[in-house]
């Protein structure tokens, strides 16, 4: 049963990482061949400094955008239940992955919540009580962020 949740921590862990933010939710579809063409001008244009900035500036506009709609959306009560139920029950089986799915990124609160679900998976083999702790406490971490931004 430890090697099952180790193996689906490490799995959570890597799919959160080969996820990149833009390929989460596209705001405005552009043609693939009318994207690629801009960006291949604008990469001859700049330096590698400004393309970093520029991309920077771009991911964030994306984020906060997405954060935006998704604001709109709850505060209008669009958000479906069944939705939050199972966001819920997958916070009280693997709060990191709810978590992910919640933010729709790895942030900051994903981070928090993996680090604190994987030393509790691991103290739990050597010392019980507090790893079960801090799993516990990842799992109601998880569920105050989705619950309190979501009711």
């Amino acid at each position: 049963m430890k090697k099952i949740l180790f193996l689906l921590g490490v799995f959570t862990f890597l799919s959160a990482l080969s996820i990149n933010p833009a390929e989460a939710a596209v705001l405005h579809p552009i043609k693939q061949q009318e994207q690629t063409e801009s960006v291949e001008k604008a990469e001859r244009r700049l330096s590698k400094k400004e393309l970093r900035q520029e991309r920077r500036a771009q991911r964030k506009s994306f984020r906060k955008s997405l954060r935006e709609q998704l604001r709109q959306a709850r505060k209008s009560g669009k958000v479906d239940d069944v939705e939050l139920i199972l966001l819920v029950l997958l916070a009280l089986i693997i709060a990191p992955l709810a978590m992910f799915i919640y933010d729709g990124y790895a942030s900051d609160r994903f981070w928090l919540t993996l680090v604190l679900w994987l030393a509790g998976l691991l103290l739990v083999g050597l010392l019980g009580f507090l790893g079960s702790l801090a799993v516990l406490a990842s799992v109601i971490y998880t569920l105050y962020v989705i619950l309190s931004e979501s009711l």
